[in-house]
Formats: C-alpha cells, sequence, structure tokens
C-alpha cells in the first residue's frame, strides 16, 4: 500500500512537459518541402542556362553581323555599312564551326567606276568564316557556296555610264523588255540625230545591248549602216555586284533595269 501512494517527483513530470514542448518547437522537414526545394532549385539552374545561353548566342549573331558587313564594306567600297542578317540557328554553333548557313545582305546603293546600282540584296548560302577571324575582327577574305543577288540599275546611272564611255546617248523604256536609246551619232563626218530600239539579253555578269531597228532621217547602207549598228551595240558589265559571275534575270521597267546575278563558290578578298 506504501508502494501505491508514493508522491510523483515533479521534476519528472517537468522533463516531460519540457520535452513535449521541445518536440513541438521544431520546423517540420517533410519529403513534400524537400521536393518543392529541389525543383525550384532545378527550374532556377535551367532558367539561368537559357538565359547564357541566349545571350552568347545574341553576342554571336551580333558579332558575325558586324565583321561581315565591314567585310562587305571593304570589299564594296561602300560608304555606309551594309545591313547584315544572320539567320538559322543556333547562331552560336554557327560561329563556333566557322560557317553560317544564311546570311541576307542590303546595301543602298553599290557602285564600281561610273556605273551604280541601287537596291542591292543577297540571298548568300554556306558563308565561311573562321571563329579565330570572328574573334579578331578578321575580315581579309570570305567564302561564300552560294548568292543570289538583285539591284536596279535606273536610267540615268546607265545613262550616266554610256556618257563616261564616249557615248552621250538618252535611254527610256520602249516595252516589250526593250529600250529605246537616242542620240546623236557621226557618221563619216556628218552628225546624225539617231534613236533605236535595243534588245537586252546576258553575257556572263554583263548586260548586252543590241540594236533591233534604226531609226534615222535618212537611208542608211553599207559602212554607215555599220558604224550606227555598232555605236549602238552596248556591253555593261555589272562589276558592282560582288557576288555576281553569271546573269540570270533581266527586267525592263519605265524608270530602270532590274538584274539578279547567282554565283557559287565565290572568295572575297
Amino acid at each position: 500500500m506504501t508502494d501505491d501512494l508514493r508522491p510523483v517527483d515533479a521534476t519528472d513530470e517537468e522533463g516531460g512537459a519540457d520535452g513535449a514542448d521541445g518536440a513541438d518547437e521544431r520546423p517540420p522537414r517533410t519529403d513534400a518541402v524537400e521536393r518543392r526545394r529541389t525543383i525550384w532549385l532545378a527550374v532556377t539552374v535551367v532558367l539561368g542556362t537559357i538565359v547564357l545561353l541566349w545571350t552568347a548566342d545574341r553576342l554571336a549573331r551580333w558579332g558575325a553581323e558586324s565583321v561581315l558587313a565591314r567585310a562587305l564594306q571593304e570589299q564594296t567600297g561602300v560608304q555606309e555599312r551594309p545591313t547584315v542578317e544572320v539567320h538559322g540557328g543556333p547562331v552560336l554553333i554557327q560561329a563556333l564551326r566557322g560557317r553560317y548557313d544564311h546570311v541576307e545582305v542590303a546595301i543602298e546603293s553599290v557602285s564600281s567606276g561610273p556605273l551604280r546600282l541601287d537596291d542591292y540584296a543577297a540571298d548568300l548560302r554556306g558563308v565561311y568564316l573562321s571563329f579565330p577571324d570572328l574573334l579578331d575582327g578578321n575580315t581579309g577574305q570570305l567564302f561564300v557556296e552560294q548568292a543570289v543577288e538583285d539591284a536596279f540599275l535606273a536610267h540615268e546611272d546607265l545613262e550616266r555610264y554610256l556618257r563616261f564611255t564616249g557615248r552621250a546617248l538618252d535611254v527610256e523604256a520602249a516595252g516589250d523588255s526593250q529600250l529605246r536609246v537616242s542620240g546623236p551619232v557621226d557618221v563619216l563626218g556628218t552628225v546624225l540625230p539617231v534613236s533605236a530600239l535595243v534588245s537586252i539579253d546576258a553575257e556572263g555578269d554583263a548586260l548586252v545591248l543590241r540594236p533591233t531597228r534604226l531609226d534615222v532621217d535618212r537611208p542608211l547602207e553599207g559602212l554607215a549602216e555599220l558604224l550606227v549598228t555598232q555605236r549602238f551595240s552596248l556591253q555593261v558589265p555589272l562589276d558592282p555586284l560582288p557576288f555576281g559571275q553569271r546573269l540570270t534575270d533581266i527586267e525592263v521597267r519605265p524608270s530602270g533595269i532590274a538584274v539578279g546575278t547567282a554565283g557559287s563558290g565565290v572568295v572575297l578578298g
């Protein structure tokens, strides 16, 4: 009976209470919390990697476009920097391998000597510029697998070129893909006003103009006719086009001639 009435130790009750309170104060560490933290960490790493790669790709694009634009400016001699856009992707991979799949170029006008062409645009496939040259900004040489170019030769620019080459002639569109070329011609010591319809053909990378009809105040025969025909037989090399190896398209418009050229295995530099 005495054992049954033994008083309970207060310290045991306090210790038990303290232990229970301490257990309640510890923060819960459940599996759900750990999973959420792991997911957020993974998302942060993925987003950081994406931002880093995107930034590196943008820098590679900007660098490639800048170096290619400077190279084209040096090769064509234009005053204003060409507009260059590198397509395909990722550009960073293209830069590392030194080959750009697709590059578009636009220049307001290009010229070589007395000849000027407007609205120049080029579509380039397979442009080679090594990664070290990109980093160094070296524009000494470019290699292009395939190139397609378009440009516009205004009548006034064609007239300027003809005057520079000793032919003071006026040019205008005449329909049916022909031009009317007119001006004074010295025929065996006599200056005659002559107007000629001329056809336009392609010969390599040059425009070739050949008279199909001569309109003169008096009939021409023999040597006189031959001299006038030669005077209106013209060749216009399209030297300002840096990638053009052969003329592929000719379109006579009211204010000028639209031309297209193509080239392959072109080396600049």
